[in-house]
């Protein structure tokens, strides 16, 4: 918000709006377009401008302003190939980690598998092992 350069109050709202077209400093190129708000102070009443934006243009021949276009197209044309192989691979992806979960939990699952036939055969040793102590132990009685 642009100030008064008297009094000091901002003022929000310009009572108008002008575009110029400033040529540029000796050495650079291009030119400038910047569009002046005219404000009035709502305190003191004293008129002042204020450069609201800027806007750069460069002067380019046809010929390379033509260039520029059609690399321009040719870009956007391998952006939009790499962004659906960009897809592609993150569909992919997605389906190998998928996979791979799979693949882990059938793995985690047969693991288990062979655990529990271990253990339900040790279950069954340590069950004839018992019966084996309380048929002696019903011998010395």
């Amino acid at each position: 918000m642009p100030a008064c350069p008297k009094c000091g109050n901002k003022e929000t709202v310009p009572t108008k709006v002008y575009s110029v077209i400033v040529e540029p400093p000796e050495g650079e190129r291009g030119l400038t377009e910047k569009k002046v708000g005219m404000y009035t102070c709502s305190k003191c009443g004293t008129k002042f401008p204020t450069v609201v934006s800027r806007q750069k243009y460069l002067i380019v021949a046809a010929e390379q302003l033509s260039t520029l276009q059609k690399k321009l197209k040719s870009f956007e044309s391998e952006n939009k190939h790499l962004k659906e192989k960009l897809d592609a691979l993150m569909l992919e992806q997605k389906e190998l980690k998928e996979e791979l979960e799979r693949i882990k939990h059938e793995h985690e699952l047969r693991e288990l598998e062979i655990r529990l036939k271990e253990l339900e055969s040790y279950i069954g040793y340590l069950r004839k092992e018992k019966s084996e102590l309380e048929r002696k132990a019903a011998d010395m009685t």
